[in-house]
């Protein structure tokens, strides 16, 4: 990351609605490096309860699998950090993974608002205040 502040993108509806395709993809991309990790995540937390010796220290085999372990992890957070970077370059911001909530900032009259779009709609038909969530949306027209 550069050392200059990070600025607000602004978007239009049609630049945000542009957008969605590659929001959908990095979505995927971005559940499935998440379900990578938990399952590394998992296999490291088996290794230190099946390769530990009465006194708690970790056998020479295990040592190594928790090793490549945590270099898969950190690969995959990398991988992570480096999608929500994209998302954040398009001016897409995830809100919850889980739903696929998105927001992008838009203006709204004078106004600085988020559109809002949640996986599953074909396009942008919401907007809530910066200070509301999705349960606080409300139709564009």
């Amino acid at each position: 990351m550069s050392d200059e502040k990070a600025e607000i993108k602004m978007m239009t509806l049609e630049e945000a609605n542009a957008a969605l395709p590659q929001v959908r993809k990095v979505l995927k991309s971005l559940r499935e490096i998440r379900d990578k990790v938990l399952r590394v995540q998992a296999q490291i937390e088996i290794e230190e309860m099946t390769g530990t010796d009465t006194e708690g220290r970790l056998s020479p085999s295990a040592q190594k699998a928790v090793a490549l372990q945590m270099e898969e992890f950190q690969v995959q957070t990398h991988r992570f950090e480096e999608l929500l970077e994209g998302l954040f370059q398009l001016g897409a911001h995830l809100k919850d993974l889980n739903q696929g909530l998105i927001d992008f900032y838009s203006l709204r009259g004078q106004e600085i608002v988020f559109l809002c779009w949640k996986e599953g709609e074909s396009e942008i038909t919401h907007w809530h205040s910066l200070e509301g969530g999705f349960q606080s949306r409300q139709p564009l027209d």
